[in-house]
């Protein structure tokens, strides 16, 4: 792992933390965990079955590597509104505070001379039209920043599609990798017990991008979203001003410390500790899109936490989805979020739909997230569910573009 060679100040947005960053670039490893529930013998069974295919997703990803083969420069598009070419850098910062690597990839209007260059490949997916380390436009424009938060053991590159199409359009957005709560590195540390690290990471990537030297003139710091799918749905609620109940997710802490499914020396090391839990919003995040939302009761997210939710709001969801039910999350969310719209999508869709297009090889390795209900396009649900983030953040982050979309 390389350190560049100029380090970045911060200071904590709610003013709790200060520290000293390096920024730097490296690779991330491979492991993969997924969302068991502890509120139903039943959800239970469902996750460690999910677990178990992930797991033989991670041994193709180890022997095949999440690969992307880099393309060439590209040609410049002059219209601001886009649709730009898209660029994409993998980057890091670290906090010496405790030492996590805080990685995420960044998306990007692309400034690109060369018109023949053809896209860059990811594995298991497709229709996806990106170019690694692609320069960035040349304009002086101070562009939106959204900020992307997945869901329990995924990363943000599994949601591509969803960074390329605001980037397209002239948005910044970094599609994180959650310390230790992502598809190459998770630990039940991070994914069941210290949740509170998940709007930190956002929280301290803004900082750090706003004080880069490259990357922090592109952007408007009064113009900062979130979304985010799933955990990262309920991340986005978090961040933006929602509370959980503590003593619930003290409750939710001690049942994953008592629970014997998990290896007893890792149960060993988990901590019952709400505090840090307890304010975690970022006053710089103005809007919210929260993908499939869940698990707000099993995470101690209650009405009274909700209503601390001011900033606008939008929420997405399949009317069928298995692993964030509708009634339990999106719509009871929606009752109590003063500014919120609730967009249920129809017929049989599930909680994958938010997840990249894939290819035969995706779908064979991992069928229960790429392969889904008869009837349903998941090419048209991402375009529209792209159109209407586009829509939600222009109207909400104040931005003004031209004819072209």
């Amino acid at each position: 792992m390389t350190k560049l060679l100029t380090d970045i100040s911060f200071v904590v947005a709610n003013g709790k933390g200060r520290g000293r960053w390096d920024m730097v670039i490296g690779n991330t490893r491979c492991k993969r965990g997924r969302n068991p529930n502890m509120r139903t013998i039943s959800t239970e069974r469902r996750r460690l079955i999910h677990l178990s295919a992930i797991l033989r997703q991670s041994c193709v990803i180890a022997c095949c590597g999440l690969a992307l083969w880099s393309g060439r420069a590209l040609a410049q598009t002059a219209d601001i509104s886009g649709p730009y070419p898209v660029g994409m850098k993998q980057m890091e910062y670290v906090d010496p505070t405790d030492g996590r690597h805080l990685a995420f990839a960044l998306f990007y209007p692309a400034a690109l001379p060369d018109s023949s260059a053809t896209p860059d490949k990811m594995t298991f997916f497709t229709n996806l039209h990106l170019y690694v380390d692609a320069p960035v436009v040349a304009d002086t424009q101070k562009r939106p920043l959204i900020m992307f938060s997945h869901g329990a053991g995924s990363n943000g590159l599994y949601y591509a599609w969803f960074g390329e199409y605001l980037a397209a359009r002239g948005y910044l957005v970094a599609m994180l990798f959650h310390y230790r709560a992502n598809t190459y590195d998770a630990t039940v540390m991070y994914t069941r017990s210290k949740l509170w690290q998940r709007p930190r990471d956002i929280t301290l990537d803004i900082t750090g991008l706003l004080q880069d030297t490259v990357w922090g003139p592109h952007i408007d710091p009064n113009r900062i979203g979130v979304a985010g799918h799933s955990q990262g749905g309920f991340t986005s609620f978090w961040i933006g001003g929602a509370r959980i109940n503590p003593d619930l997710y003290l409750a939710y802490q001690t049942n994953w410390k008592n629970n014997p499914v998990v290896p007893a020396y890792l149960r060993a090391e988990l901590p019952l500790d709400s505090g840090p839990a307890r304010d975690v919003q970022d006053n710089r995040i103005k809007a919210a899109f929260a993908m499939a939302p869940g698990d707000l009761p099993g995470f101690g997210m209650e009405a009274d936490g909700l209503k601390q939710l001011t900033i606008p709001t939008y929420i997405i969801v399949g009317a069928r989805d298995t692993q964030a039910p509708v009634k339990e999350n999106s719509e009871f969310a929606a009752k109590y979020i003063a500014h919120v719209k609730l967009d249920v999508l129809p017929g049989l869709v599930d909680h994958e739909i938010f997840v990249n297009e894939c290819d035969a090889f995706g779908r064979d390795t991992w069928p229960e997230a790429c392969i889904d209900a008869p009837g349903i396009d998941r090419r048209q649900l991402h375009e529209y569910i792209g159109k209407t983030a586009v829509k939600f953040f222009d109207l909400n982050l104040g931005v003004q573009r031209g004819s072209a979309n």
